[in-house]
């Protein structure tokens, strides 16, 4: 599925693209293994059995349309097709043996009766819709939320250790598969998106493998705050808010 795809023409994603939605479900999936978070799976009942699934999969079995998708287009309604409406739509059916010009009236007519246009300032969405006050800046840093995704499931990986072990565990981790992937997309000359990687984050592993890991680096500091960001994007989306202020 392209990250950019943005609908069918019948419904579309508020967001215009894919990916907010995939970090919302793979952040979901995190806080449902993480021991320290409580999930609101009353909430995401509509959701399904998401635990073992996978994005692709479950995006792809028309749930989108279900939780996230706005109705926002005029279509034609299929020969007994079953259509739901609201305080923001109607339906209406239209003769096709009637002056078009008169048709036009009457349909204007109508609209103006059920005050069309009267909400435009509403931003439409779904049932499940991105938070709003923080979703522009959130979507303007995707790459940094699927940075800190990884660090959160690599976190949560080292679950076994001290906490001094497993802060330095992640970080390390994170280093050998970020360096390691933009290596290999460097060298083969790839067009995939290279990873995120911090300096930060680089200069904190570094410290560690030269042995100069202290509670006092700049580096383990922002490192730490990466973290803590990431974990309260788990937070907020077990509780039924995403991205929520992380």
């Amino acid at each position: 599925m392209p990250k950019k795809w943005s609908g069918d023409g019948a419904f579309q994603l508020p967001a215009k693209q894919v990916e907010p939605y995939r970090l919302w479900f793979e952040f979901l999936k995190l806080a449902h293994v993480d021991p320290e978070i409580d999930v609101d799976y009353e909430h995401y009942k509509e959701w399904g059995s998401i635990w073992e699934m996978p994005f692709n999969e479950w995006w792809g079995s028309g749930r989108w349309r279900e939780l996230f998708a706005a109705d926002l287009g005029v279509r034609v309604v299929q020969h007994g097709e079953i259509v739901e409406t609201d305080a923001n739509s109607i339906v209406v059916r239209i003769p096709l043996k009637k002056e078009p010009r008169e048709t036009l009236k009457d349909v204007s007519q109508l609209l103006e009766e059920h005050g069309a246009g009267a909400a435009l300032a509403i931003s439409a969405s779904g049932k499940f819709a991105l938070s709003e006050g923080y979703e522009r800046a959130f979507l303007k840093y995707l790459d940094r939320a699927n940075m800190m995704l990884r660090l959160y499931r690599i976190w949560l990986d080292h679950a076994e250790g001290d906490k001094r072990g497993r802060i330095s565990g992640t970080a390390l981790d994170f280093y050998r598969w970020a360096k390691g992937r933009d290596d290999w997309i460097r060298e083969r000359g790839y067009r995939y998106t290279r990873p995120m990687f911090p300096a930060a984050v680089r200069f904190y592993a570094e410290e560690i493998m030269a042995g100069k890991d202290t509670s006092q680096s700049r580096n383990r500091r922002q490192f730490m705050r990466y973290l803590q960001k990431a974990r309260n994007l788990a937070t907020n989306a077990a509780s039924g808010v995403f991205p929520g202020k992380y």
